[in-house]
């Protein structure tokens, strides 16, 4: 069985194939690159060196440690730290401790919940911070004070961290 395609028949088809392959081509590779960069969250630690933050003096500051903490962890194994208003924000993110760019400032969503936005590149953090008190429960000064959920977004992966912290001073 043989195919015999008149000349202009070729002309017409040989650009609309090349378009169609390029097509498919460009969009396979766009995917393919937003897949393998969008699943690289990085991984949350506590921060490692505390006293290089210069968070330790001064009042008002934002401690976070895990929700969970673990056996034989010290008091000082923070998630989250940061300034009252959220600014020189420090996480520990793949091992490493980086300081947050923070992007927005954000007036406090109600009387018990307060948002700050962060960037670190092309990640982007969320930090919400809920007033906290256990119902019921005698107040005692090594309670937390708040509550907090960060957020870490890299195109659509997510990654939700839980935390409870207070506030020196």
């Amino acid at each position: 069985m043989s195919f015999t395609f008149s000349k202009g028949a070729r002309r017409t088809r040989f650009p609309a194939v090349l378009a169609g392959v390029f097509t498919i081509c460009i969009l396979s590779f766009d995917c393919v690159a937003q897949g393998a960069h969008s699943a690289a969250l990085p991984r949350v630690g506590t921060i490692k060196d505390y006293p290089a933050t210069g968070l330790m003096t001064g009042c008002g500051n934002l401690y976070v440690y895990p929700a969970v903490r673990q056996p034989g962890s010290s008091a000082d194994a923070y998630l989250f730290l940061s300034n009252g208003d959220g600014g020189n924000a420090w996480m520990n993110l793949d091992g490493r401790d980086v300081r947050l760019r923070q992007v927005k400032v954000s007036q406090p969503l109600n009387r018990r919940l307060q948002r700050y936005d962060y960037r670190l590149g092309d990640l982007r953090v969320s930090v919400f911070i809920e007033r906290y008190k256990p119902e019921g429960a005698p107040v005692a000064e090594s309670d937390p004070m708040f509550k907090m959920k960060i957020t870490l977004r890299r195109g659509r992966a997510v990654r939700i961290v839980r935390g409870v912290g207070d506030s020196d001073c």
